[in-house]
Parts: structure tokens; C-alpha cells; sequence
């Protein structure tokens, strides 16, 4: 089992925090639009970094529901 470090909202700024502290963690990136996610997750596995990566709307309940669901897979 490994420390879970969840990101949402993928953007520059995300990325730059999640990289200084997401070190040996587990990063999942949610992201409303799952494209922005996908490229942030690619660059940060292209580094080293261990990311999964899916769509959470931070305004359904559901949605985060099933993102916390996906993080307790890890830790």
C-alpha cells in the first residue's frame, strides 16, 4: 500500500505541486474534462511518477464518490 496523493483540476499549476509532492505516491489526477487529465498524467509517468488518471466533476456527488472509491484501491 502507498501513500494517495489526489489532484484535481489538471492544470500547470496542479502538476507543479503534485511533482513536489507526490513523490513515491500514488497521484490520481481528476480532471471535468478527461482530456486535460490524460496529458497531465501522461507528462508526469513519462518522469517517473505512479498516476492513474480519470474524469471527476467536483460538483456530483457520484462523481467524487467514485473518485475516492479509485483511490482507496491504493491505499
Amino acid at each position: 500500500m502507498k501513500d494517495i496523493l489526489l489532484l484535481v483540476g489538471a492544470g500547470q499549476i496542479g502538476m507543479a505541486i503534485a511533482r513536489r509532492i507526490g513523490f513515491d505516491k500514488k497521484i490520481i489526477i481528476g480532471d471535468k474534462n478527461l482530456e486535460n487529465a490524460k496529458k497531465i498524467a501522461d507528462i508526469m509517468y513519462n518522469v517517473g511518477f505512479d498516476v492513474n488518471y480519470l474524469e471527476v466533476d467536483l460538483a456530483d456527488r457520484k462523481s467524487i464518490k467514485n473518485y475516492i472509491q479509485e483511490a482507496q484501491k491504493y491505499g
